[in-house]
Formats: structure tokens, sequence, C-alpha cells
């Protein structure tokens, strides 16, 4: 089977990717042309993996750790889309790359790791970082209101184990 043959079928998978991982349809959809020049240059950089589908994502994942390519917007953002850029922005690169495979992509934390050539453990510390970088983007102050006191009891564990902060706790509106 040639190799675009190989590619094909994987290539929607990976510009998805690419542009959430790039935070922009432009860039993403740059970063992935950028990947097939090089393929298309150097068959050799196509690597052995446990299937394409890794190889193909291993690849760009190489390229976008070692090239920046970011493509201005040609449309002015809406202020929803700048936050969410930023929310972006503010989780590193590899911690970003690990959670959108494994949450967004599908891949198990064993093929996500063969993708960004690390161990299971230092997979795991990746995943960790996005994680606690995701939950304090959407941490936030909490009021219970509550009548019932186990309840409320129940409200606040379950809350503070989300990463929110309980401000307070009241029986009723009024209070």
């Amino acid at each position: 089977m040639s190799l675009s043959a190989t590619i094909a079928p994987h290539l929607p998978f990976l510009r998805r990717f690419s542009r959430a991982v790039s935070g922009s349809q432009e860039s993403g959809d740059a970063l992935v042309a950028a990947m097939l020049e090089a393929i298309i240059a150097d068959v050799d950089i196509f690597p052995d993996a446990s299937n394409d589908r890794i190889a193909l994502y291993k690849v760009f994942a190489k390229l976008f750790t070692s090239v920046a390519i970011r493509v201005p917007q040609e449309h002015a953002q809406s202020a929803w889309e700048q936050r969410a850029a930023a929310n972006l922005n503010a989780i590193a690169p590899r911690p970003r790359q690990a959670f959108l495979l494994v949450a967004v992509e599908g891949f198990s934390e064993d093929e996500a790791a063969e993708i960004l050539d690390v161990d299971e453990q230092e997979f795991s510390e990746l995943l960790a970082q996005a994680s606690n970088e995701i939950s304090r983007q959407v941490a936030t102050d909490v009021l219970i209101i509550e009548d019932e006191p186990l309840i409320a009891m129940d409200i606040e564990e379950m809350v503070e184990s989300l990463g929110h902060r309980v401000v307070g706790t009241a029986r009723t509106h009024a209070e």
C-alpha cells in the first residue's frame, strides 16, 4: 500500500487534532500541510509504530514541538473565541497535546505516550499537569443554598472535590 493511501484515512482526524492543539483552523491546517510536505520531502521520517495512525500523529507531534507555525487570524475573533484561545494558550504545549490525544482523539494512554515518545510515568505527569491547569481555569466560588445541613455538607464536599471554593452556606435565598 502506498504511503498516501496509508495516511489519507487519518488526515481528517489529524486536522481536527491540529486545529485543537494549535488553537486555530488556519494554524492547524498550516501545521498539517507542513507535516505532509516534510513526509513528501523525506519518506523516511514516517516512523515505525504500532499502527499507521500512531505513526502519523507521531510525525505531527515532533513537528509541532519543533516548528512555530502560527498563522494570524484573517477575521476578528469574538470575545468568547479570544477567551478560549487565551485559556488554551495557558496550558503548556506538551500537556495540551497529551490531554487532547486522550480526550478528543480517543487514544489510550499507552498509545498517546508512544506518540509523544515518553514513558507511561511522564505521560501521566503530563495529563495531571493539563488537568490541574484546566481545573484552575474553571474553578470558581460557590455559595450553597440548602436547608438540610447533611445535604449541604455533601454538596460542599462534592464542590470542593471538583476544585471549587465554597464561600458560604445559607439555608434560604434571603439568608
